[in-house]
């Protein structure tokens, strides 16, 4: 049997602020694991400019009923104007869905 876990991802403009989020993340029991990767090269339009910087892609596992709370602390914490925020629903084996509900168990 499969269970539904949520994803998402950000991206920040250096390690270490990455890390911050995913530790206060961690501690504050909203997500059960966040993996960051990079340098990765960004390129965008902002204030309609091409923009090309390099930054920190996070990714989270989290407990869907932790959406909602997850969304707000993520845009208290992120140092952006306008952060990225993607999620998703994603089939999980059941004892990694049991485990992302519940990973201090």
């Amino acid at each position: 049997m499969k269970s539904v876990i949520g994803i998402a991802t950000t991206t920040c403009s250096n390690k270490k602020t990455a890390s911050g989020m995913v530790d206060t993340l961690l501690l504050e029991g909203l997500i059960a694991c966040g993996q960051i990767e990079g340098p990765i090269e960004s390129s965008y339009f902002w204030d309609g400019k091409l923009t090309k910087e390099a930054e920190w892609r996070i990714v989270f596992k989290f407990s869907l009923d932790k959406a909602k709370k997850l969304e707000e602390k993520l845009i208290e914490l992120h140092p952006y104007e306008n952060p990225q925020w993607s999620t998703w629903k994603s089939e999980a084996s059941q004892g990694y869905g049991n485990w992302v509900r519940d990973p201090r168990k």
